[in-house]
């Protein structure tokens, strides 16, 4: 998407934003940004071959016991990497090649009346599905109790990790 700044005729790209429960898939030609992961994953697939790349802001661990999750695919761990692993195949990447990168997945807040937080459900919920498809998890930041916005660059599988606390310049996967 291009758009301009300030100067006519000067293009910039702003990235293409990845909402809860979303995903987007590209040839390259897109960088795409997640806000505000909490207890949300951020998982990125990307064939470095053929320079697709998906981005997924994930809520969920599994969408495979509910009837709606195909409506939704985005929202779910598990589904949401079969879908863009499809679409990365469909644009023309190699299923073989294609890599994955994983942020978030932190637990925000205590609570006593539950086992295992959704952060940490949402990031086991990926490594499975990741193995069981045989996509090699080549980078992660993951945990703690700290939120994170992510940009995804589709062209080169970059992703760009920031924290709230803005100290420092963004962690590269």
């Amino acid at each position: 998407m291009k758009t301009y700044g300030t100067e006519p005729g000067t293009p910039t790209t702003d990235p293409l934003r990845v909402g809860i429960s979303e995903f987007a898939v590209s040839d390259g030609n897109e960088t795409m940004k997640s806000y505000g992961l909490g207890s949300c994953l951020a998982i990125a697939l990307w064939d470095p071959g053929a320079g697709i790349g998906g981005l997924a802001h994930v809520m969920l661990p599994s969408g495979d016991e509910r009837d709606d999750s195909d409506r939704k695919p985005g929202k779910f761990a598990d589904t949401a990497i079969r879908t863009m692993l499809r679409q990365i195949v469909e644009m023309g990447g190699d299923y073989t090649a294609v890599e994955a990168k994983i942020a978030g997945g932190s637990d925000m807040f205590e609570f006593d009346s539950f086992e295992e937080g959704v952060g940490k459900r949402n990031v086991e919920a990926a490594r499975e599905e990741l193995d069981k498809l045989g996509v090699p998890l080549v980078a992660e930041d993951v945990g703690g109790d700290r939120g994170r916005t992510v940009e995804f660059d589709a062209g080169s599988g970059a992703l760009s990790i920031k924290t709230p606390d803005g100290n420092g310049p963004p962690t590269e996967l």
